[in-house]
């Protein structure tokens, strides 16, 4: 594995591993702060506070260091005015506000490209530094013909006797405003015929009684009313339908996860399981959300669930439409989360364990309160029956605790 701290910064974040922190005797500590060392594992260990590859903005002098990325990361839901301050509180540099969404997305595996690397910098100065002798040589050339034209010679040709600056008076005297902010959004056309195509591709209907017989006009205004009434009752129940929010599925981020993005569509829609590492080989970027529709066992009811794996940008609204959690038995699946065990982020949702038949669950999960989800190794004509199973025991979970999606 790398020894570059960024590097296994983000293969850390992407497998969900935890990442030690040493004080000064060497002992193990949960506060950054008082740390001297973070060690990945038995891979490496740095000093808290070791420059890494990711620049500021475009400064080669100015790396963020380990620390400001290990802080950044614990605190990337926090709002960036919150996140500033305690920055600055506790004495640790700042991601700045342009660096956070391509930081962030590097470290969970959203994207290859390192946005401030070295390279990129170097190369982004050098065009700067063409860009800047161009300008100079612009401006000299400019110069030049001011004194050409303020110059003795000025009266045998070129400008006359005009300085550059009446030269430049002249020129625009002589411009001709072709559009300006009022004439652009100003507009000579008539879409008055518009009004008499409708007129004639919809025509009105006379309203009539129960016999066929044409109403007064004020009766067909109340009839209209009455109809406009309970037509707007069905208009709010449908929009009303339209808003209700689909039921949310989380599964682990890790692609080593034996459930994932890669592979929970051919689960859950399919009714089969594929290695999640045989369709990681295949390529292809990770989705960023999947929609499943199923057909739910006793009612039949179609219905689509939304499956992600950060809970990054979830709103209050989101985290009620939470039914069901994949985990793999890692406590660090659920940092920041709005719950702050995994013990009470399964007292509000539903808590499944996907593993195969052989093998045994973690001990640290017996006291989450959640289910076993056995998947047999190599008898792949079992899925179907397990997924029926599953999709079983998710929409019982629902009916008893959130009722509102069967409405």
């Amino acid at each position: 594995m790398s020894a570059d701290p960024l590097e296994l910064l983000r293969q850390f974040t992407i497998e969900e591993r935890p990442i030690e922190f040493l004080d000064k005797a060497g002992n193990l500590t949960t506060d950054l702060l008082q740390a001297e060392t973070v060690r990945f594992g038995e891979d490496a260990s740095f000093p808290r506070d070791t420059p890494t590859r990711y620049l500021r903005g475009n400064s080669d002098a100015d790396q963020y260091p380990l620390s400001a990325l290990l802080y950044f990361f614990s605190h990337r839901d926090q709002p960036f005015y919150e996140y500033m301050k305690t920055s600055s509180t506790v004495g640790l540099q700042t991601v700045s506000f342009n660096d956070r969404a391509g930081l962030l997305d590097y470290l969970t595996g959203k994207t290859d490209k390192v946005a401030a690397d070295s390279s990129a910098g170097a190369g982004e100065k050098h065009a700067n530094s063409d860009a800047e002798g161009d300008g100079r040589r612009t401006r000299l050339r400019t110069d030049e013909l001011a004194s050409t034209a303020t110059g003795p010679a000025a009266g045998k040709g070129g400008l006359g006797t005009e300085s550059a600056s009446d030269a430049a008076r002249s020129i625009a005297r002589r411009e001709r405003t072709l559009v300006n902010p009022s004439t652009a959004l100003s507009s000579n056309k008539s879409f008055a015929h518009v009004s008499d195509l409708i007129k004639e591709l919809f025509p009105a209907k006379s309203a009539v009684d129960a016999k066929g017989k044409p109403l007064s006009s004020a009766t067909a205004a109340s009839s209209g009313a009455a109809g406009s009434k309970a037509g707007g009752g069905a208009s709010r129940r449908k929009t009303a339908h339209r808003k209700r929010r689909d039921p949310i599925i989380v599964v682990p981020a890790a692609a080593t996860a034996m459930v994932n993005m890669y592979n929970i569509k051919n689960l859950l829609q399919d009714h089969e399981f594929v290695d999640s590492r045989a369709m990681l080989e295949r390529g292809g970027e990770k989705p960023r959300e999947i929609l499943v529709e199923h057909a739910m066992p006793s009612t039949g009811q179609n219905m689509r669930f939304r499956v992600v794996d950060s809970v990054q940008d979830f709103s209050e609204a989101d985290w009620n439409s939470l039914v069901c959690v994949f985990t793999q038995g890692a406590a660090w699946q659920f940092k920041n989360w709005i719950w702050g065990s995994p013990e009470e982020v399964f007292q509000n949702c539903m808590g499944l364990y996907p593993k195969h038949q052989d093998e045994q669950p973690k001990d640290s999960t017996r006291t989450w309160g959640i289910s076993l989800l056995n998947i047999e190794r190599n008898k792949r004509h079992m899925d179907r029956a397990t997924v029926a199973g599953l999709w079983v025991k998710i929409e019982q979970y629902m009916a008893r605790n959130k009722p509102d999606f069967f409405a």
